[in-house]
């Protein structure tokens, strides 16, 4: 199975996630209110746990999502799981950011509950979140493909082609891109680094090195998420490239359940000896 729990999941009703979340938030205040607002995440962890167990609530901690694809194996861990269905994620940090909802969402998703929350207990006040999702494990399979601006002739393209789809056929869309991106360059490389050093140029200079991704000594490959913007990003992937040696740069946009394929060409590549 690509993606196992080491607890029991059950779903939750709207209804008795919120019913359940007000005993959860009472705790959670009454936490802040006791230890106030300097310590770390685990300090609030170990406090929230203990009220909630002794409150008649079933609360697991650490809960392992065991995700796997061919070789590539990762451990995530939800912070809480309340009653088998309620999924908390606890921060101590300036503010609630993307960064917390999209991680979130990502245990909603790979777990297949439905509603979670993120509460924040460095304010001075307790920052608490709601996040949920309707979408069930088959609708974020549902994906579309948009291929007609791919490199088809490039062996390179075509494997990593194969296997960004068949991640999606088995974890679903909407997960994040960096996931995404960690298994690819595992897999791709068969265990081995591809993320190399590349020069970068203006003119004759050499401004520096960055790593990034090589699927052959003139091809790299991008994933993103993006939803607005798509041409301006397009526009800085064009300039990305033109600053480096290479032929070009396979990009995969997931948005969604909308899965955009383009191979972007690098015009002042001009290698005569270059073979795919």
């Amino acid at each position: 199975m690509p993606i196992t729990i080491n607890h029991p999941i059950k779903m939750l009703s709207e209804q008795d996630f919120h019913a359940l979340d007000y005993q959860v938030m009472k705790l959670a205040f009454e936490t802040h209110n006791e230890l106030g607002r300097f310590y770390n995440e685990e300090i609030y962890k170990h406090e929230l746990i203990e009220r909630c167990q002794k409150s008649g609530l079933e609360t697991a901690k650490e809960v392992k999502i065991n995700l796997t694809h061919g070789s590539f194996k990762k451990n995530l861990f939800i912070d809480l799981l309340i009653e088998c269905g309620s999924i908390c994620e606890l921060k101590a940090v300036r503010s609630i950011d993307a960064s917390h909802r999209v991680q979130t969402l990502g245990y909603l998703f790979l777990s297949g509950t439905q509603h979670g929350k993120i509460i924040n207990f460095r304010p001075p006040s307790v920052e608490h979140e709601f996040v949920s999702t309707s979408l069930t494990q088959v609708d974020r399979r549902l994906v579309s493909i948009n291929e007609k601006n791919w490199n088809h002739e490039s062996k390179s393209a075509s494997r990593l082609k194969s296997i960004v789809i068949n991640l999606l056929t088995d974890w679903g869309a909407f997960l994040d891109t960096d996931l995404y991106k960690e298994a690819i360059c595992q897999l791709y490389g068969n265990g081995e680094e591809i993320i190399q050093p590349v020069e970068i140029k203006t003119g004759t200079s050499v401004l520096g090195k960055q790593n990034i991704p090589l699927l052959s000594p003139t091809e790299s490959f991008c994933v993103s998420s993006i939803k607005t913007g798509i041409s301006a990003y397009k526009t800085h992937l064009h300039r990305f490239l033109q600053h480096t040696h290479l032929k070009c740069l396979h990009w995969i946009n997931i948005d969604n359940l909308n899965i955009q394929f383009q191979s972007l060409s690098n015009p002042n590549y001009s290698d005569p000896n270059y073979s795919d």
